[in-house]
């Protein structure tokens, strides 16, 4: 179907054009109640990964469960009337306490008080070791400071409570198939209403996700109609219109509705980054609706409506269109990362530009002849602009290649951070509430494990458990946290022998045992004293550059270390191992990415342009403006990220798009039998205050993100909008240079 005929439908038939293409966007666009999001770091590695395999591994040994953890803070914990409070409120979400999970999703309620009761459950014994036989908290204060001076509660000071008394957690243990926002909703309910002698927050691993993933939704919601009210106003401005602000967003709008129904029904699972998608559409989105409509008022001297749209859809519908194959390329080149979210980010991206080409494309001549749109105040002082251009051309592109030594001078300077607590909302209090619980109870805001492995019972021998102690000493003189069954074993007797080894390594093969803020479910050995892991936690806060040295030292010392009866010990795995995993794929992912995406669009300009030459040149821009990237993060001081990472692929889809409008319109003007310079000059004037219209509105779409408070989103807006500007400079100053030279054709 060629250009004429296309015309000729949205000319004739613009009504019903938008109410098939509208019942189209709807049936899909319902799908989107299916997205749901997630946010898991551990998702950024793939899972033949062997940090994600080894995790896994462990996982399946010891029954890794998940929690949610009530951190509870009052004068006195040990207050029959705080004591019965927590009770009531482990109650009111433990509805069936021996169903083991089944019904309620919650296998298990350990806390001081739940201690407390089984103390008073058993019954009086001769020398006071009994209680009074009632499975109760007792009213008597003297009675339960003398439960809380017992062995079996004392054990788990610093698991459960802490010396002072005055701050203690309730663990509430999940089942594999729990609705962790049902239980959620529950516990928050119970302690509204029990609640009247403590302070009870939720937290833990799981409430902090849950949040994270609530708020991201939340914030999805808040960015788009923020980014509809910058976009409009900018609209407004070049247009003078209403009518133009209907006909540029109003396919915006479809696009979305089909992008993420159709997420809904094929991939409704997404992350972090699925914002950053919202503000990307929502900003270039609407460029292909600003060229289209500029050029259909620019044809509007024409008599025959067809004629016009024909026109519209066979120059700037070209260029439009060549924009989408490289921009859906830039996008696309995501898709070869290693890391599941950015390649889901690339394929969000690809399907919503799409989408956007296609209702830019139906929607823009229909709304245009059913609104009968004609452009107000548009400026005409382009010329003078063009002439300076085309005068300073070598001045410009002096100045850019300045500026490009400089970025590459600084290049060194690139910091690469992976955070998973700068990528989250601030002000959460289930964040804030955790570093304090990891502050009082685990050392660290996130756990990692060593895996240890030896001959059936080579963990019951002395030799074994005093290698173990000597590596964890060796680990502890490096500042982190160690807890393992050598720490309890060591604790019964400095000289170890064979049969207390055995009689007390039974406790940690049959007992659930609380880390920091999940269990394990089998204990810390297995049935055959084969295997056991070693927990290891860091200081909060702690940079990404000092993680790295730790891990790295750490899995030196682990080899380093023998242990007898073949015992292996796996390297580091866990929340901050990962994050140094990652940290350090990230420049590879990105000069992967960025070299696939430069590549496939030199292809598709070649192609589409016919001219290698006129296919290079295009590209140019780019180049210089990837180029400019290392110095723009530098004098910015933003660290190459798991969300930045994804910024020079996308730039080369964005930034592309200017040239190629430039560049078309100087190859129509020279068709028409213009010199070089008299089509350049043409084109800039022609295509400039769309380009920048374009521009301004890509800036306003992405400014969107400010109002989300999460660093790394906010660092992303910052760097697409300088990159973006920068794109639009580079093709209006640097091309025309190139587009003079003599073998140029």
């Amino acid at each position: 179907m060629n250009s004429k005929t296309i015309a000729k439908i949205l000319v004739k038939r613009p009504k019903a054009v938008i109410l098939v293409f509208t019942v189209i966007t709807v049936i899909i666009g319902l799908q989107i109640q299916n997205v749901y999001m997630v946010s898991e770091l551990s998702g950024y590695l793939p899972r033949d990964h062997p940090s994600i395999q080894l995790w896994e591994e462990i996982d399946k040994e010891f029954q890794i469960a998940s929690t949610i953890v009530i951190y509870v803070e009052a004068d006195d914990i040990r207050d029959p009337y705080v004591l019965k409070e927590m009770d009531r409120v482990s109650g009111k979400v433990n509805k069936y306490d021996l169903d083991r999970g089944e019904k309620d999703g919650i296998v298990s309620v350990t806390s001081i008080a739940s201690l407390i009761k089984d103390e008073n459950a058993k019954p009086y014994a001769i020398g006071g070791l009994g209680g009074t036989g009632k499975f109760e908290i007792p009213e008597d204060r003297n009675l339960i400071s003398r439960y809380v001076a017992r062995e079996l509660i004392q054990a788990t000071e610093g698991v459960l409570f802490i010396n002072t008394y005055k701050i203690a957690i309730i663990i509430l243990q999940l089942s594999n198939e729990a609705d962790y926002n049902i239980i959620l909703d529950d516990v928050q309910a119970a302690i509204e209403k029990e609640v009247r002698y403590s302070d009870m927050m939720i937290t833990g691993l799981v409430a902090m996700q849950q949040a994270i993933q609530k708020e991201s939704m939340e914030n999805i919601r808040i960015i788009f109609p923020i980014a509809l009210i910058f976009i409009s106003i900018v609209i407004f401005f070049f247009n003078r219109t209403l009518k133009g602000v209907i006909i540029i967003l109003l396919p915006l709008g479809y696009a979305l509705a089909l992008t993420f129904g159709l997420f809904g029904i094929i991939m409704p699972e997404l992350t972090l980054l699925s914002i950053a998608i919202v503000a990307l559409l929502v900003g270039l989105g609407v460029d292909y609706s600003i060229h289209l409509l500029n050029r259909f008022s620019e044809e509007q001297t024409l008599d025959d409506k067809i004629e016009a749209v024909e026109k519209t859809l066979k120059f700037t519908g070209k260029a439009v269109f060549l924009s989408t194959i490289t921009t859906t390329i830039g996008f696309g080149s995501l898709m070869v990362s290693s890391m599941p979210p950015v390649v889901t980010f690339g394929l969000g991206c690809v399907i919503g530009i799409i989408f956007c080409f296609i209702s830019a494309t139906i929607l823009v001549p229909c709304l245009a002849m059913v609104l009968k749109f004609k452009k107000n105040g548009r400026a005409h002082n382009w010329k003078a602009v063009a002439n300076i251009i085309i005068s300073n051309k070598k001045r410009f592109a002096l100045i850019s290649c300045f500026f490009a030594v400089i970025s590459l001078i600084v290049l060194p300077g690139i910091r690469t951070d992976v955070n998973y607590f700068e990528m989250a909302p601030k002000g959460l209090p289930e964040i804030d509430k955790y570093f304090e619980y990891s502050e009082n109870f685990g050392g660290g805001t996130s756990y990692n494990m060593l895996l240890i492995e030896t001959d059936s019972q080579g963990l019951t021998y002395p030799e074994t458990i005093e290698a173990i102690y000597t590596m964890e000493e060796e680990i502890r003189a490096l500042g982190a946290t160690v807890v393992s069954i050598a720490d309890g074993l060591k604790e019964v007797s400095d000289i170890l022998e064979r049969s207390i080894i055995l009689e007390k390594i039974a406790e940690f093969a049959s007992v659930e045992e609380i880390i920091f803020d999940r269990i394990a479910r089998e204990g810390l050995v297995n049935d055959d004293y084969s295997k056991t892991v070693i927990i290891i936690t860091f200081k909060v806060g702690m940079g990404v550059e000092k993680l790295k040295s730790l891990v790295h030292e750490i899995n030196n010392i682990v080899s380093k270390t023998v242990l007898p009866f073949n015992g292996q010990i796996s390297k580091l795995t866990g929340q901050d191992a990962l994050n140094v995993e990652i940290n350090g794929i990230l420049s590879d992912q990105q000069i992967r990415s960025m070299i696939t995406a430069l590549l496939l669009v030199l292809a598709v300009l070649i192609l589409i342009f016919s001219s290698s030459l006129w296919g290079f040149l295009t590209l140019v821009p780019v180049i210089f403006v990837l180029v400019w990237e290392p110095g723009f993060l530098v004098a910015l001081d933003i660290p190459l990220s798991i969300i930045t990472i994804s910024i020079a692929s996308i730039m080369i889809g964005i930034g592309i798009d200017y040239g190629i409008h430039l560049t078309q319109r100087v190859r129509e003007e020279m068709e028409r039998g213009k010199s070089k310079i008299e089509a350049t000059r043409e084109s800039i004037e022609k295509t400039g205050l769309s380009l920048i219209e374009a521009a301004f509105t890509t800036i306003a779409g992405i400014s969107s993100v400010y109002f989300v408070d999460i660093l790394v989103i906010q660092q992303f807006g910052t760097v697409i909008i300088v990159m973006t500007i920068s794109s639009l400079v580079a093709a209006v100053l640097i091309l025309p240079m190139f587009y003079n030279l003599r073998f140029v054709k």
